[in-house]
C-alpha cells in the first residue's frame, strides 16, 4: 500500500469505523471475546472495521492478545 493510500485511508470517515477511541475503550472485551472463541467482529463490526483500517490500534491489539494469552 502506498503512503497516499494510506494517508486517503487515515483522513477519510467511514460511518462503519467505531474510530480509535470506541476501539480502544472496547479492546478489552473484544480481546476477551476472540480469546473465548466467540465472534467478536460480528458483536462489534465497528470495532472489527476500524482494526482491519487503524494499523496502530491494530498493532495495540495485537499486543493485548499476546499479554492475553502470556
Amino acid at each position: 500500500m502506498s503512503a497516499r493510500s494510506r494517508l486517503g485511508d487515515f483522513l477519510h470517515t467511514d460511518r462503519d469505523d467505531a474510530g480509535c477511541a470506541q476501539t480502544m475503550s472496547l479492546m478489552h472485551v473484544y480481546a476477551e471475546l476472540v480469546l473465548a472463541g466467540q465472534d467478536a467482529a460480528a458483536r462489534y463490526p465497528g470495532v472489527a472495521h476500524h482494526l482491519r483500517r487503524c494499523e496502530a490500534c491494530g498493532q495495540d491489539f495485537a499486543g493485548l492478545l499476546a499479554a492475553l494469552r502470556g
